[in-house]
């Protein structure tokens, strides 16, 4: 029995139906807009000394949940405000200045801490309000959606305190700590930061002292020089915390016990 050119054509369309289907298991379909990054997360500012820090995570995923596999920008844009101003447009691009662009594997003028970026805002002023809006953006332009920090007023830092050590005899150091508390602001603590050698001071102060001048640094080691700096921690009439400048850094090792 001959086949006729359509019934041939349809068995080879089955056929190759089939053929395809047992090459390998086809996952769902996922749509482009899917695979954008998704924002930034964790997007905290802080004042520091006169300047302000911006902090959050880079993403790891998709908008569809999968790993990014694709390399990646974080556009960071600031916009400035008077501190009584109502009814802005907080979502409009358009009063944003222009962004700052970070690549995570070469983040200058950033600093990255494992998935944590950190950038230091050096251009704002004091009595002014600062709000940042940050896009992840893969090369082809295609951006996550925007993600917007706090509104974070920016008032004159109180001074970086005076920070002292040395090194007691039993394998640990003492740190007092002392500033100059600004008129109308509040003492909430000094925080202590501690690095071995010379590497970058941490993201995360070792300790908050919560108010003590006083610390025992006790997970130390004999034979490892550690540097030191603190930074004070003021709440200003308004509820605003501010920090100051980090104090100069003091270089220590453990003293041995004495024979």
């Amino acid at each position: 029995m001959q086949l006729s050119p359509y019934a041939m054509r349809f068995g080879l369309s089955l056929a190759t139906m089939f053929g395809l289907a047992g090459c390998g298991k086809k996952g769902p379909l996922i749509y482009p807009d899917l695979l954008v990054p998704e924002a930034p997360q964790t997007v905290q500012v802080e004042q520091r000394g006169s300047s302000l820090q911006l902090a959050f995570d880079l993403p790891s995923k998709d908008r569809s949940g999968r790993a990014l596999k694709e390399p990646f920008v974080i556009q960071v844009q600031r916009r400035e405000l008077n501190p009584d101003e109502r009814g802005d447009c907080g979502s409009c691009p358009k009063d944003y200045q222009p962004s700052v662009r970070i690549d995570p594997e070469f983040p200058d003028p950033a600093i990255k801490f494992g998935k944590r970026i950190v950038l230091l805002d050096a251009e704002v002023r004091a009595g002014k309000q600062y709000q940042y809006r940050l896009q992840a953006t893969r090369k082809d332009g295609e951006s996550s959606a925007p993600v917007e920090s706090q509104r974070t007023a920016v008032c004159t830092a109180p001074p970086a305190p005076i920070l002292r050590a040395k090194s007691v005899y039993g394998g640990y150091i003492v740190l007092e700590v002392s500033g100059q508390l600004p008129e109308n602001a509040e003492l909430v603590g000094y925080g202590i930061y501690r690095v071995d050698g010379d590497t970058l001071m941490p993201y995360q102060p070792l300790v908050t002292t919560l108010a003590a001048t006083s610390y025992q640094d006790q997970t130390v080691q004999r034979g490892v020089r550690y540097r030191y700096a603190a930074r004070m921690i003021v709440r200003r009439g308004d509820d605003v915390l501010a920090s100051s400048e980090l104090s100069p850094v003091v270089e220590i090792s453990v003293a041995d016990d004495p024979n």
